[in-house]
């Protein structure tokens, strides 16, 4: 079939773009402005003045509003006070808040979002009110609350926004886009959770049918779900034996089958009963987009419209005559998908998708209105292709909740549309080599199409998947074999078991239900048999800089308005000659680092934990420490310091020095080692205790690994660099010398350059380390000190200080943590020095360089960090 070019979008959609980049111009001003530049050059009509101001004023009133409506979340002087005198989590006040939403998450998990939150002292008297939301994550769960209903709960609560890294995406941000700006976790009954009150009656009728289905769906299985909260009286979660914990949270629980859980996913959103395993194989085969309720779920929604005015015309064969099929199919649809925004909990893809059918819909109606007809001008205004409905629907979306245009998953499913929007006159030059006389040949065609799409898309939206989620969607091919097999047979038959089973029909419903499930089976064993053989592991690959975003966008828009024409048109070209100039950005400055000789002292702000990055002027790095966490999902290794690793720079790790084995120190080695199996590792020869005493030791079986003991001395880089990294403690082992274990074992390094001391990085190393160093009379001189176990009072040794004699002390420990990290003796005796102290909990990622040219024998320090320092 033949397909038009690609038009050029309407004068209104330009200024569109204007309000969307003026929103997101509130936190990212220079990629808007950018972005906004790029749109100036491509649409020639914005070239005059009156639409130029046009453009401006709009872009201007988006900026405006998303900076009035952004929330700021300052920590309250009562919360202060409880941080500093680190009041455990049981003498903590109450909190007592209202249910606004509740989602799932995998393993089963709840995400429980609060509002109306007032700390109250445990006698009830209030003590303060917290502006804006709170994100309860609640493991083994003891009832599922629903929104409406009062929860009561006592528990450490700490603001959202904790990390912050250069080049990383800040998810603290996001959450507080979102209205949310405090956290709080807890496991089954711990802060002795009170859920009373009545919900919301749509809240409960969906966990009701969400019940029925698993009833069906896995039958015998009554303890899937937590039970509700009882109603007016409440369910009080302070006495354990009184609360029937959920039995998949016990040890002996059966597993869930994952193509099951798949389907209860799939139809509502519902990830609790996926596990770990199942959700990192999906997002490695590039697949769990596909998880997502978005708009190929709405074609159940058309089906269902489909058939309904099939049965109408049945019965009424003349309404084709009062409408056409392709208004009364969209209309018959709408309730549908309404229906669906309720059972799927609207999330912002499926809202996307549900508000272009409406408008779809009603654009149409509008067209073949007969008792008033439409002028000819007007009609031809309405929204015609699929990126006019988009934008209809995103002006929508934004004018209503312009906050929302910083939600990734809106952000994603409405650049997935334009990229396909985008493509289709591509897409048909290119499918019409293959014609379509026989069902072969359809079908071919059919799977060649959804090749085309999946292949358009992961190019075009490469670099955002880069920086977002160090993801390069390599495996999309396996969209080919999958999407066709969801849209045609598991979504359909997913929603006939759900029908099936509200009419009664159970035996019926769990037939259909666990043939609709085979596939999903077979999907999840071919997953993970392809990860068991590393085949879904991709090697790292540099994420690009922010520049690569518009530069890819434009390129794109460019080869998209080629495809139709003899040629590409002057819009085109300027787009080709903007997206080629950006794209250089990256590379001039990654050549620019290369040419100017620095060293770069890197300590991210990993929580609390502790990782030093050092680059090398010649392009080498290693790390002193990899972080660590007690997660069973997150690894800072793998979520933290890979993707920075490949920060527009080349991906490589020569080496990773390890302090000592403790979690929070070398619980993200084995995923780097992973990524850069050749990095050699070094350590100092003890062995790991407690969650890392077997890790630690299989990964020194399988890496290449060296020992290090005080004398040793590391060459770092070209010897002309003159850099190197000596090794003062622990001392060698001896007969009949002391042992040194644990924290006081821990290695201590100076880093050098030409004799001058620019960094000492003495580990956990305790107060009777630090005496020893200090006794063996070696130099321990350094610009940059890394504060002794994150800065603890037990490695406070005013003496040691006195001989570092540091112009900056960074202390890598999580905000506001149950330690009390930096000690306050610490931060006092700083301060009399009026030496600054840089806290990564407080300050977010903490950036050191030291230019190395020139003739100055003490090179310069310049520093900076991902939140600016307060005074």
């Amino acid at each position: 079939m033949w397909r038009p070019p690609l038009a050029p979008g309407l004068l209104w959609q330009s200024w569109l773009l204007c309000w969307l980049l003026g929103l997101l111009a509130a936190r990212w001003p220079g990629p808007a402005l950018c972005a906004g530049l790029c749109v100036l050059v491509a649409d020639s009509r914005l070239w005059r003045l009156p639409r130029l101001l046009v453009g401006c004023a709009v872009a201007l009133l988006g900026c405006v509003t998303a900076q009035a409506l952004l929330p700021a979340f300052p920590v309250p002087p009562v919360l202060e006070q409880l941080y500093e005198e680190r009041t455990p989590p049981r003498h903590w006040p109450v909190l007592e808040a209202r249910v606004s939403d509740v989602r799932t998450l995998p393993e089963q998990r709840l995400r429980i979002s609060l509002t109306d939150l007032h700390l109250q002292q445990p006698d009830g008297q209030p003590l303060v009110h917290l502006p804006g939301n709170l994100a309860w994550t609640w493991e083994q769960a003891a009832v599922f609350p629903l929104p409406g209903q009062t929860v009561r709960l006592q528990r450490k609560l700490l603001p959202v926004d904790t990390q912050r890294n250069f080049g990383l995406t800040d998810w603290g941000f996001w959450w507080h886009s979102h209205g949310t700006g405090w956290r709080i976790w807890s496991r089954g009954t711990d802060g002795q959770p009170a859920v009373d009150g009545a919900p919301s009656p749509f809240a409960r009728q969906r966990l009701e049918l969400i019940r029925k289905f698993l009833a069906v769906l896995l039958p015998g299985r009554d303890d899937l779900l937590p039970p509700a909260a009882a109603s007016p009286s409440g369910l009080t979660a302070a006495p354990p034996p009184q609360l029937p914990v959920a039995a998949p949270s016990t040890p002996s629980a059966a597993p869930v089958p994952q193509s099951k859980a798949i389907l209860l996913a799939l139809l509502f959103g519902e990830r609790f009963l996926l596990e770990t395993p199942t959700v990192k194989a999906f997002n490695a085969g590039n697949l769990s987009h596909s998880l997502a309720l978005s708009g190929q779920h709405l074609l159940v929604a058309g089906l269902a419209g489909m058939l309904l005015v099939w049965l109408a015309a049945r019965m009424h064969p003349g309404l084709y005559l009062w409408r056409p099929r392709t208004v009364l199919i969209p209309l018959a649809a709408c309730p549908a998908a309404l229906g669906y925004l309720w059972l799927g909990n609207a999330p912002p893809s499926l809202l996307r998708a549900a508000g272009m059918l409406l408008l779809l819909a009603t654009a149409m109606a509008l067209a073949h209105l007969r008792c008033m007809p439409l002028p000819q001008t007007l009609r031809e205004r309405l929204p015609s292709s699929g990126l006019d409905v988009l934008c209809c629907t995103l002006l929508c979306i934004t004018v209503i909740s312009p906050l929302s245009v910083f939600d990734t998953g809106l952000q994603l499913s409405a650049l997935c549309v334009s990229v396909i929007c985008c493509a289709t006159p591509l897409m048909g030059q290119l499918l019409r080599r293959i014609p379509r006389t026989s069902p072969g040949q359809r079908l071919l065609r059919s799977l060649a199409s959804i090749l085309l799409v999946s292949f358009f898309i992961q190019l075009a939206l490469l670099p955002l998947s880069l920086l977002l989620f160090n993801n390069s969607g390599l495996w999309f091919l396996l969209n080919v074999f999958w999407l066709p097999v969801l849209g045609t047979l598991v979504l359909p038959g997913a929603f006939l078991g759900l029908g099936l089973s509200l009419c009664g029909l159970g035996p019926a419903a769990a037939l259909v239900l666990d043939v609709v499930a085979l596939p999903c089976q077979w999907l999840v064993d071919g997953l993970l048999f392809l990860q068991t053989q590393g085949w879904l592991s991709v090697p790292p690959i540099l994420r690009p800089h922010w520049t690569a975003l518009p530069a890819m966008a434009c390129l794109f828009l460019a080869l998209a308005l080629r495809a139709g024409r003899p040629g590409l048109p002057p819009a085109g070209k300027r787009l080709l000659i903007c997206g080629l100039l950006l794209a250089c950005v990256g590379p001039a400055l990654r050549l620019h680092h290369s040419l100017v000789p620095r060293l770069e002292l890197s300590v991210p702000d990993v929580g609390q934990a502790q990782a030093v990055l050092l680059r090398l002027p010649h392009g080498q790095t290693l790390l002193v420490d990899a972080a660590g966490s007690m997660s069973r999902s997150w690894n800072p290794g793998r979520e933290l310091l890979l993707p920075l690793l490949a920060c527009n720079a080349r991906p490589g790790l020569d080496a990773i020095i390890n302090s000592h084995p403790d979690i929070d120190h070398a619980g993200g080695i084995p995923p780097l080692l992973a990524a850069f199996p050749e990095a050699l590792l070094l350590h100092n020869g003890q062995p790991g205790s407690g969650q890392m005493g077997h890790i630690w030791q299989a990964t020194l079986q399988k890496r290449k690994n060296a020992p290090l003991h005080a004398g040793d001395t590391l060459q770092l880089g070209d010897p002309e660099d003159g850099l190197a990294l000596y090794v003062l403690h622990p001392p060698r082992p001896a007969p009949g010398a002391y042992v040194w274990e644990g924290n006081s074992a821990s290695l201590v390094l100076r880093l050098v350059h030409n004799g001058h001391g620019l960094a000492l990085f003495p580990g956990d190393a305790d107060g009777a380390a630090l005496r020893h160093l200090l006794a063996s009379g070696r130099d321990v001189q350094a610009d940059v000190l890394l504060a002794p176990h994150h800065g603890s009072d037990s490695s406070f040794l005013p003496e040691f200080l006195t001989a570092v004699r540091p112009r900056l002390v960074v202390a890598s420990c999580g905000a506001f943590n149950r330690f009390g990290h930096p000690g306050k003796q610490l931060r006092q005796w700083l301060e009399e020095q009026h030496i600054p102290l840089l806290q990564t909990g407080r300050y977010g990622h903490v950036r050191v360089t030291w230019p190395l040219s020139g003739d100055r024998d003490v090179p310069l320090l310049d520093w900076d960090t991902a939140r600016p320092v307060r005074p």
